[in-house]
């Protein structure tokens, strides 16, 4: 993974990201959860990948970050799971860091919603489905003592509390 500086970064023919991508640039569709992650940050894109059903991507800075050193340490992008039609995650959106170490990510679809964990490894597995209606699920946190989950179904404006037991 390396960066790739672009020219003409506001350009008029809003071409930046074909420009990118014909450079071996990452290309990231409809980004929107973010989440810090340990010594790294983690984040989705509710559209990405070949089969546009998303992507989770963890980003772990420089110890360098941002100076003129970064180069011999530079930061690392890595793709942590992507949605294809046999996935359980579907079209990722807000997204946090379990007290366990796995992610927590909420789903933003069409007709189905849940929260589904995504362990170190990629693998996934379901944590909760909402029956309670067709909206996403937003806003996902835990309790500062790790014991509670919360999250909020975004129609009709309700917040949720899950308990678990959890991984420890």
């Amino acid at each position: 993974t390396r960066w790739i500086d672009l020219d003409d970064v506001e350009p008029v023919k809003n071409d930046l990201r074909l420009r990118g991508a014909a450079l071996g640039a990452a290309t990231f569709a409809r980004g929107e959860g973010l989440c810090a992650a340990g010594d790294r940050f983690a984040f989705t894109c509710t559209i990405g990948g070949p089969a546009r059903l998303g992507q989770v991507f963890t980003y772990t800075p420089s110890p360098f970050e941002g100076t003129e050193q970064e180069s011999e340490a530079p930061g690392m992008l890595t793709l942590i799971a992507e949605a294809d039609s046999g996935s359980l995650l579907r079209n990722c959106d807000n997204l946090t860091m379990a007290p366990w170490g796995d992610l927590v990510v909420c789903e933003d679809t069409a007709d189905h919603c849940g929260l589904v964990g995504i362990r170190p490894d990629g693998s996934q597995y379901a944590i909760a489905d909402n029956p309670y209606s067709d909206s996403e699920l937003a806003g996902v946190c835990f309790s500062p003592d790790g014991k509670t989950l919360f999250v909020n179904i975004q129609y009709p404006g309700m917040t949720v509390a899950i308990t678990g037991p959890w991984p420890t």
